[in-house]
């Protein structure tokens, strides 16, 4: 870094600049325009040493990344965004690149992770309340683009994960529907219904979870139990079917949130 621009940033600087996305180029044409309160191609050009036959797709990429903004007219000037607002749309491409990629990475390596393992059975019982809550917890981060969930209250132990899962599934533009008995309304969940769709009704046989009519959890309640004990999970398309077809039938005899 011996003259020009980069002689004023010191090598931290530099680095942490390049990490940031930036080339070289980028970055010697965006001190230059800084210091001269912008300026024409031709002027960035020679105060940046860049080559003439760079210096335009430069200061495109630029103000395609939120460093510049572009003063029409002939010739075109530049002008710097403060660093501040630059530094934000770094941040924000930064994220929306990271939300982007980290979705392929979960989606990607869980078909390798669940297919790797033992064969998952069909059905099987599910003893403990721990563990039940466990699989109902399973089943709906696997919810892709339907998440269909009847409770008589929503456990302190899965308000996080529903409200995360239901704002990951309407990103995709998909359907969630919750169903709730009268003794779960609060704010908690009229927080919920701006994300998903909740009504309310009576569930008196414990309740359950679908996701994608793929996998089912159903929770059974015992006479005298106020909470349960014992879950069925399936994975059983014609079973999964007839629990999401029952969840339909008390969701249509339901009321909505907002009549309450």
């Amino acid at each position: 870094m011996s003259e020009g621009s980069q002689s004023r940033l010191d090598e931290r600087a530099w680095a942490a600049i390049k990490r940031l996305g930036l080339s070289e180029y980028e970055i010697k044409a965006y001190i230059a325009l800084l210091s001269k309160r912008g300026g024409t191609a031709s002027e960035i050009s020679a105060a940046a040493q860049i080559p003439v036959s760079k210096i335009y797709e430069t200061l495109k990429t630029l103000e395609r990344k939120g460093l510049v903004k572009v003063e029409r007219g002939r010739p075109m000037r530049y002008m710097p965004e403060h660093p501040q607002v630059a530094s934000d749309a770094i941040k924000a491409s930064i994220e929306n690149t990271l939300k982007s990629d980290l979705e392929i990475f979960v989606s990607s390596l869980t078909q390798i992770y669940e297919g790797a393992g033992p064969e998952r059975p069909d059905l099987w019982i599910i003893r403990g309340e721990a563990s039940l809550w466990r699989s109902v917890k399973d089943v709906m981060g696997r919810a892709n683009k339907q998440l269909s969930v009847a409770l008589p209250i929503i456990p302190t132990e899965l308000q996080r994960l529903l409200i995360s899962t239901a704002s990951l599934i309407r990103e995709r533009r998909g359907i969630v529907r919750i169903l709730l008995g009268p003794q779960a309304i609060g704010k908690d969940v009229k927080a919920l219904s701006s994300i998903a769709e909740v009504r309310v009704r009576e569930i008196s046989f414990g309740g359950g979870v679908i996701n994608d009519v793929s996998e089912a959890v159903l929770l059974l309640l015992a006479s005298g139990e106020n909470r349960p004990q014992v879950a069925i999970y399936s994975a059983h398309l014609s079973l999964t079917a007839i629990a999401q077809l029952y969840f339909d039938m008390l969701w249509e005899h339901s009321e909505e949130l907002s009549s309450r």
